[in-house]
């Protein structure tokens, strides 16, 4: 777990060494200090999930996929990226789509943590609760919203959603009891296809470099 915090030198000579790079400038030896970029995160794992293909629905509100950080979870995500694929197979009507806060999850399909891709197979599993296929969400605020396709054989990908400040600033943070879900708006279509890949890290310490 990372933390704000601080030490205490001692006086010169007796104490820690600091590393540097000796220079020669002008016939005397100078000292540059070598910092190390770091972050204020302990990252517990960086993962990918690519969905199922969600076939559409007339319902008005119907959610197609959903990704929920559980309460009793102990740290933070940071959302880094979300592919969003939607296409027709025939025509179709064109509503808005969205992605929302949420701040519950149940029903639907859940899908095992065992489908996620780990960045690196060493992580850990992943704790995310995932579900497509019409869970029922809490809503809270919306993220983000586009028109989709109506034309035959039309498509809207790859939208990209992107968080990738180096500072972290732009993430978007989950505590555990908060998620996100891709939501129709208004009464869709059968002839859809959607489908998201979702790009997360899972941390403890703050969320963004201050």
């Amino acid at each position: 777990m990372s933390a704000e915090s601080s030490i205490q030198l001692p006086p010169d000579s007796t104490g820690k060494r600091a590393r540097t790079i000796a220079k020669t400038i002008g016939g005397v030896e100078v000292h540059q200090e070598v910092n190390v970029l770091g972050s204020p995160r302990f990252l517990r794992g960086a993962y990918s999930y690519s969905s199922v293909v969600v076939s559409g629905s007339t319902a008005a509100g119907y959610v197609y996929h959903s990704l929920f950080y559980p309460a009793t979870a102990t740290g933070l995500v940071a959302i880094r990226r979300i592919f969003i694929h939607h296409h027709t197979v025939a025509a179709a009507v064109y509503i808005e789509m969205a992605i929302y806060r949420i701040t519950s999850v149940a029903g639907g399909t859940v899908r095992a943590v065992t489908a996620v891709n780990k960045k690196d197979t060493t992580y850990p599993n992943p704790v995310i609760d995932i579900r497509d296929t019409g869970p029922t969400v809490t809503l809270g605020t919306k993220v983000f919203n586009y028109l989709s396709p109506g034309a035959a054989a039309d498509f809207r990908g790859i939208i990209d959603l992107r968080w990738d400040r180096e500072d972290g600033r732009g993430d978007l943070i989950l505590r555990p009891g908060e998620g996100i879900a891709l939501r129709q708006e208004a009464a869709g279509d059968i002839d859809f296809r959607v489908f998201w890949t979702v790009e997360w890290e899972e941390f403890t310490g703050v969320p963004v470099v201050v």
